[in-house]
């Protein structure tokens, strides 16, 4: 059985509480355990999985398809594989297309699926700001418009050095200023995290 997300490009990769790869259509796949490669990527080792995932960018997927026992396969240009089996517990994998309609892989590899619903939801997209301090760290992205995202709907537009994804995610705000003092548009933004790393960071659109 298919997604449609054969020939499209892979436009982000997220990261969240799950591994998730986004295409230009809107479309996301999203993976708590899956093998990219020869790596397994599961809780334990999901920002080594964040830079594996990350080679995708850029590439159109050429062929996906599920079976009746929730194994889903994936191939890409340049020869990689993702590949995501039932979990015993958990849901294994989950694919969103833009409309909302969705497919899962529950426990135990039960497939199910719902149609895209009558009222799509509403919550805002995050905007470009500067976070307020004890937000914390929800999402990061990299890929055509790479993010660091933040619980209070602030973030900020630049590609993470995925090295140091671990001291970011889920992290939470400790300080956060200008160095412009009242003045957030011309001023160059500082934000400490919790873990001590520090964000400098120009802003773009305010």
């Amino acid at each position: 059985m298919k997604l449609a997300v054969d020939q499209h490009r892979v436009s982000r990769i997220l990261l969240d509480f799950d591994l998730t790869i986004e295409f230009d259509d809107g479309a996301t796949v999203s993976f708590s355990e899956v093998v990219i490669d020869d790596l397994t990527v599961d809780e334990d080792n999901q920002f080594e999985g964040l830079r594996a995932f990350a080679a995708l960018h850029g590439l159109v997927c050429e062929d996906v398809d599920y079976d009746r026992s929730g194994v889903l396969r994936m191939a890409f240009a340049g020869g990689h594989t993702v590949v995501a089996r039932p979990r015993d517990e958990v849901e294994s994998w989950e694919y969103c297309a833009a409309d909302g309609s969705t497919v899962l892989c529950g426990p135990d590899g039960a497939v199910e699926s719902w149609p895209a619903p009558e009222h799509p939801s509403t919550e805002g997209p995050t905007v470009e700001g500067l976070p307020s301090i004890g937000a914390t760290v929800v999402r990061l992205s990299t890929g055509d418009e790479p993010a660091v995202e933040f619980s209070d709907g602030t973030k900020l537009l630049f590609d993470l050095p995925l090295d140091s994804g671990y001291l970011v995610l889920r992290e939470s705000v400790t300080s956060s200023s200008s160095s412009e003092e009242g003045d957030e548009a011309r001023g160059d933004w500082v934000v400490e995290l919790s873990s001590g790393h520090v964000i400098f960071y120009r802003p773009r659109t305010v």
